[in-house]
């Protein structure tokens, strides 16, 4: 690709992922109290909260260390394995401090490199597709939280990907 094609993909995986998405999520959070954030549809699914806890430590590893290099160790299953409550406003913080970063380390990657591969996640990818899967990622977690948010309380958040900003 070319740099001029590079650099508008990267400015659109950065505003999906750190203002769209993000926002959703954080809209989600706010409209919940710590009960239903922590709240579990049976034993195998995911609260609200451990998917927050994985998309926050989710992107400190692949953006945050794996394009930005930030250094960030990651324990993957400490994210689904919290029972909590973690208070909603720490929940908020971690999310905030991961999207804080990403938006860093998105923001300043020189897009020239996106077809240079990296192994600094575990296994060998270029730099545009590490990026890629990590925002389909985080868009796939992101659709759990709404959809969990709207199961928990009915008109909670109607028409939310209207009211959150797309860039």
């Amino acid at each position: 690709m070319t740099d001029a094609a590079n650099t508008h993909l990267l400015e659109i995986a950065r505003a999906r992922m750190v203002v769209h998405q993000a926002g959703q999520v954080r809209a989600c959070l706010e409209a919940l109290n710590d009960g239903q954030i922590w709240w579990r549809a049976n034993e195998g699914s995911n609260t609200i909260g451990n998917l927050v806890l994985h998309i926050s430590g989710a992107t400190r590893w692949f953006i945050g260390h794996g394009v930005g290099e930030t250094g960030y160790v990651r324990n993957r299953e400490t994210e689904f394995s919290e029972p909590g409550p973690i208070p909603k406003e720490a929940l908020l913080a971690h999310l905030d401090f991961a999207i804080s970063e990403a938006d860093r380390v998105l923001s300043s990657f020189d897009p020239s490199r996106a077809d240079e591969t990296t192994d600094r996640t575990g296994t060998a990818i270029t730099y545009g597709e590490l990026i890629l899967n990590h925002v389909l990622h985080f868009t796939a977690h992101a659709g759990q939280i709404v959809f969990a948010t709207k199961l928990i309380q009915r008109g909670l958040i109607d028409e939310l990907w209207k009211s959150t900003p797309k860039c």
